[in-house]
């Protein structure tokens, strides 16, 4: 009995001084749409030529301490991938869901999801589904989930 009558008076008493709200500051948010086309000759990606067209609607969260600068970001959003191989005529369709986690220098750090057209340390260009951790190179460290050979797909 005596617990409760210590819980219902601490909780009277918080309530009581009517705690304000905590101060953020707001993300500075970021959006865009893009459609970007990139063209590989044959032994830069993979042994055959490669055209990607992505089709992109973003929004880039940068979130920042209460003196404006930086702590983190976040990238969400649509991302559609078309891989062809230029050889074959062959394409495959990807969603790239992310999302994108960034450091306060905006440098990528992890991902989330499906990804496609991104590259391990060793220089093969994958398909990544599940938690991806970036070095700061930009190259896959790690993927806890699923990895495809970009290359290999199109086999």
């Amino acid at each position: 009995m005596r617990r409760w009558l210590a819980l219902l008076g601490t909780s009277a008493l918080i309530v009581g001084l009517g705690a304000a709200p905590a101060a953020a500051t707001k993300p500075l948010l970021q959006r865009a749409e893009a459609v970007v086309d990139l063209d590989f000759p044959a032994g830069a990606v993979c042994d055959f030529a490669v055209h990607v067209h992505m089709e992109m609607k973003t929004k880039f969260s940068t979130f920042v301490d209460a003196n404006g600068t930086p702590t983190r970001a976040i990238s969400t959003g649509r991302i559609h991938d078309w891989e062809t191989n230029v050889e074959t005529g062959e394409t495959q369709f990807h969603s790239i869901s992310g999302p994108s986690f960034f450091d306060a220098s905006g440098a990528l750090l992890r991902g989330t999801g499906s990804w496609s057209g991104i590259q391990l340390q060793d220089g093969t260009w994958i398909r990544a589904h599940g938690h991806i951790t970036f070095d700061a190179n930009g190259l896959v460290s790690a993927v806890r989930g699923r990895i495809e050979p970009l290359c290999a797909s199109f086999a």
